[in-house]
């Protein structure tokens, strides 16, 4: 798999005929719906059956793996999915696409560049800058604009100015 996202990890085996429960790490299942091969450690499977479950699970099925006593050896490792393969809706990025990105305020001031994204009910952006390590939530104020293509986020530099929380 050339160009692979994490789209989740297996939490545990379900029932005794090798089935995946999938702890999806996306928005909704419908974002993963029609991946047909995933890759868990270091090998490649198809996709036999990919259906939700409760909350945010999904029962993964794949092709040769048969029993349960296979299925354990998948516990807790992680699944990557091709990136062409996931849904991505309107106005939506991979956070594997933000991170990396330059943070720009709206004076044109560089701030730093964005390290990790921590989602939530707020989605809660960390970044490196010259004044240390910092974290911002990613709220409507901000007026948060995306140029993934050029990787640089622009954000209203007065808004960040009262929700940035800089390291001691």
């Amino acid at each position: 798999m050339n160009d692979k996202i994490e789209i989740g990890a297996v939490a545990k085996p379900q029932g005794i005929k090798g089935a995946l429960k999938i702890k999806l790490f996306c928005d909704s299942f419908a974002t993963v719906k029609n991946v047909t091969f995933v890759q868990i450690g270091e090998k490649d499977y198809r996709v036999e059956s990919f259906t939700p479950a409760e909350a945010e699970t999904a029962i993964l099925t794949l092709e040769g793996v048969i029993d349960r006593n296979t299925a354990e050896t998948f516990r807790l490792k992680t699944v990557f999915a091709e990136k062409s393969e996931v849904i991505k809706p309107e106005g939506k990025f991979f956070i594997a696409d933000v991170i990396g990105c330059e943070l720009v305020l709206s004076s044109g001031k560089s701030i730093g560049r964005i390290t990790d994204v921590v989602k939530g009910n707020v989605d809660y952006y960390y970044l490196d800058t010259a004044e240390g390590k910092a974290v911002f939530p990613l709220i409507g104020k901000l007026g948060a604009k995306f140029g993934i293509e050029e990787r640089k986020i622009t954000v209203n530099a007065e808004a960040f100015t009262e929700v940035v929380l800089y390291e001691d």
